[in-house]
């Protein structure tokens, strides 16, 4: 049984490239996990196994962001058998998307390939959920570690909003408002109950920084305001949810007596 691998100092393998001459190969996806398959053949007399394949590329770059020469391709192959076996490149993970051209080397030969890479947004922020204890002052400052682990450039803006809940929950808004409303009809009970809800919507939390964009790979460390609304009870827990790209942070707000 045989084994195969790629350079100079690897034993032969009669696991062959089954490509016809110049039709390229096809990997796609996230940087981290493009896809594709390579025809290959097992021209020995026994079974035969392949490991990795050999890469030549001036623009890729391996998941350590060094040269990509080689990478892991496992094969098994009975005497005689051909296949299209699938398989899977991992590249550095702020390789912008696009479509990038290279060769795949195995066993002498080489073949023309094709990667063609998705665009992936991954924003990242610490902490996720903070908690301001509210009490004359309207504007609280936090700090923040923001991310883009992602491989296309994001704008965060300098300013948003986001809905400030009270922390009532529908259930006990629910009964509040049944038991207020004039029961007389289906229709008086709900709108109770509705108007109940509705008063759970508090106001809007306006949240300010400095606008940045951040970078694939990069990661930068920014103070936010968080601005709260007039008209907060004392004693009172409030709540928000901001949403920035795919990240969510989560808002707190406990009032004190000074509310």
């Amino acid at each position: 049984m045989g084994t195969g691998g790629v350079g100079a100092s690897a034993p032969a393998t009669a696991i062959q490239l089954a490509a016809i001459e110049n039709t390229p190969v096809f990997f796609s996806g996230p940087p981290q996990a493009l896809q594709g398959s390579i025809p290959l053949v097992n021209t020995g007399s026994e079974k035969e196994k392949l490991r990795t394949i050999g890469v030549s590329t001036r623009d890729l770059k391996g998941p350590a962001s060094l040269p990509l020469k080689e990478v892991p391709f496992y094969a098994k192959l009975l005497p005689g058998q051909q296949a299209s076996i699938p398989g899977m490149i991992t590249l550095d993970p702020t390789t912008r998307p696009g479509k990038y051209d290279f060769e795949i080397m195995v066993a002498g030969r080489t073949i023309p390939a094709t990667a063609q890479v998705a665009e992936v947004v991954d924003f990242r922020i610490t902490p996720s959920n903070i908690t301001i204890l509210a009490g004359s002052a309207k504007t609280y400052t936090r700090q923040f570690v923001i991310e883009n682990a992602g491989n296309v450039d994001l704008p965060t803006g300098s300013k948003c909003e986001a809905t400030i809940f009270d922390s009532f929950d529908i259930v006990t808004g629910l009964l509040t408002g049944l038991h207020n409303s004039d029961r007389t009809s289906v229709e008086t009970m709900v709108k109770g109950f509705l108007n109940e809800w509705a008063n759970l919507e508090v106001g809007t939390l306006t949240i300010s920084r400095a606008s940045v964009t951040v970078h694939p790979g990069e990661k930068l460390t920014v103070n936010v305001d968080f601005k709260l609304p007039a008209g907060l009870k004392p004693l009172r827990h409030y709540y928000a949810n901001l949403q920035l790209y795919n990240a969510t942070l989560g808002v707190d707000i406990y009032t004190t007596a000074k509310a």
